[in-house]
């Protein structure tokens, strides 16, 4: 039977950045779907509304128009905080939540820590924020396993991040009460800088409660450096495996 996943990027992404995963899992019999959040790709929401809200519901709303159910839906890096407010509202369209080396978010505290003095805290006219702000630090640990021409081709793909949604509060008790298995792929090489150098596995993996674990031997983009691994390990947690 073939599984249903719905795909959320992670900050400065769009859906775009799915596609070899998307394929792999047509590959496995899947069916899969990535979403433009808003202020993203192809949804040319006003950056300076947008909101962890707007990222919910424009969610909410993809899979509920396509009439999506037994979902296994996975987000990336900044996606991590969107996904447990979509699993909250739509808690029976929802098999599985995912978090693919991703930030899991606190109850009462911001999505995302403040950042430290490396990066350059002066946003855009709509309050959106480049990657290039981030830092060199920031940029070469994102990027730490990609090679030269990939690397050139995704940082230039990256759109400007609304700061609206970092700032925003997720359900996480909520999440919980719902009982929905959690997962989390950790990606063994990720080196981007979060929350003070915490790193993403165990720092962020230890928040959810009995999760399921898949280990991939890449950086923070597996999406283009791992791709194949990245879609299995998605179907086996579809499965059970």
């Amino acid at each position: 039977m073939a599984e249903t996943f719905v795909l959320v990027h992670g900050a400065w992404h769009g859906a775009w950045c799915w596609a070899a995963v998307i394929n792999q899992l047509d590959l496995l019999g899947d069916r899969a779907f990535a979403v433009d959040l808003p202020g993203h790709g192809m949804n040319y929401a006003n950056r300076a509304e947008v909101t962890l809200d707007t990222y919910v519901d424009s969610v909410v709303k993809f899979i509920e128009q396509r009439d999506l159910r037994d979902v296994v839906i996975a987000g990336h890096s900044l996606g991590g905080v969107t996904i447990p407010g979509v699993a909250v509202k739509i808690p029976k369209r929802i098999k599985r939540v995912v978090w693919v080396t991703a930030i899991v978010p606190l109850e009462d505290k911001p999505a995302v820590t403040p950042p430290d003095s490396t990066v350059d805290e002066h946003p855009r006219s709509d309050g959106s924020i480049t990657i290039e702000a981030m830092g060199e630090k920031f940029m070469s640990g994102l990027s730490n396993d990609m090679a030269p021409a990939v690397k050139d081709w995704v940082l230039k793909a990256l759109c400007p991040q609304p700061t609206g949604p970092t700032i925003g509060f997720a359900p996480m008790n909520a999440y919980f009460a719902t009982g929905i298995p959690s997962s989390y792929i950790v990606c063994e090489r990720d080196d981007t800088p979060i929350d003070g150098g915490a790193g993403w596995h165990p720092h962020f993996s230890s928040r959810l409660k009995n999760p399921t674990l898949k280990f991939i031997n890449c950086g923070h983009e597996v999406m283009f450096t791992a791709p194949v691994e990245c879609a299995q390990a998605l179907h086996d947690l579809a499965i059970g495996k």
